[in-house]
């Protein structure tokens, strides 16, 4: 067995979420195809097995947390490119079925997704809120399935961590827990940037997307030290992207998932980073020790 290849029984895996998509079709998705990232979100012609999938991923959930009052969860992934944002909206939409009240909320303030997977305006929308510009009101809108409401990211701001960090980020969120049942936290990778440390505090749980044949261990263990480190319950792994009868062993992370991840796909060639920011992320990190094999988090936030 090769040295990183993820052996999932070191961690409590919610879930299993099949693969519904051809080889071609992989090879698309991985150049940021649009409408194909859409046919993605679970919908009335998804395949039986895969909603399937996620009704047992819920019904782990619900094991998992309290009975009593609003349920608040992040979905999050240790690198970029891994499918947390579809499972994260998959996962609303299954909740949603329930005839729960649902809210997903894109905190992803970087490279936000929600708006390009629901093909909606990105704003107005939480940063917007966050900066006073607009109300809850008008960012909290509903979407085309039932019980499900979102809040997407909005305008890119300077500052997203300070943003989350924030009181009007406390006060939203002790408002909005009052008339949901459910709230869903999209949040991005945690090995890449502190945002999601710093949204974990407003969560009774994190759960963390690993895609099939990319996400080794190394890059999950320092995902893990980081959560731990801030606190925060990690309430188990979903295995994104299965194909069942594939026994091929994990490959290791391609460094282009940083680029990916630190690019937007309207920006200028040329440009600088993620949002034009300039400085660097990356290093050393305490007991966690180096993360350099996985290369510098150039382009990113003063």
């Amino acid at each position: 067995m090769a040295e990183n290849q993820i052996k999932m029984s070191w961690f409590q895996k919610l879930r299993q979420i099949p693969s519904n998509i051809a080889r071609e079709k992989q090879r698309k998705f991985l150049v940021q195809d649009h409408e194909f990232i859409r046919e993605k979100v679970l919908n009335s012609k998804s395949p039986f097995h895969v909603r399937e999938a996620y009704k047992a991923l819920r019904t782990n959930l619900i094991f998992s947390l309290s009975s009593e009052g609003c349920k608040k969860i992040a979905v999050t992934s240790a690198l970029a490119s891994e499918g947390k944002s579809t499972n994260c909206l998959n996962l609303a939409i299954t909740f949603a079925e329930m005839d729960a009240k649902v809210l997903i909320i894109d905190c992803d303030l970087r490279r936000p997704n929600l708006a390009r997977l629901l093909d909606v305006q990105n704003a107005p929308g939480l940063s917007n809120y966050l900066v006073g510009l607009n109300t809850s009101e008008e960012v909290v809108r509903k979407s085309i399935f039932n019980n499900l409401s979102y809040i997407t990211a909005g305008n890119i701001p300077p500052n997203p961590v300070e943003l989350l960090s924030s009181e009007n980020m406390a006060r939203l969120m002790e408002k909005l827990e009052k008339e949901f049942d459910y709230i869903f936290l999209d949040t991005p990778p945690v090995n890449l940037v502190i945002d999601t440390v710093a949204a974990s505090k407003y969560v009774h749980g994190v759960v963390m997307i690993a895609l099939q044949n990319s996400t080794d261990k190394e890059a999950i263990r320092y995902a893990l030290g980081q959560l731990n480190f801030a606190g925060t319950k990690v309430l188990g792994f979903v295995l994104n992207g299965v194909v069942y009868g594939n026994n091929g062993a994990y490959k290791n992370v391609n460094k282009r998932k940083y680029y990916r991840y630190f690019s937007s796909s309207g920006r200028k060639k040329g440009s600088k980073g993620y949002g034009g920011y300039g400085g660097s992320y990356g290093g050393s990190y305490g007991n966690y020790g180096s993360y350099k094999n996985y290369g510098n988090y150039s382009s990113y936030g003063k």
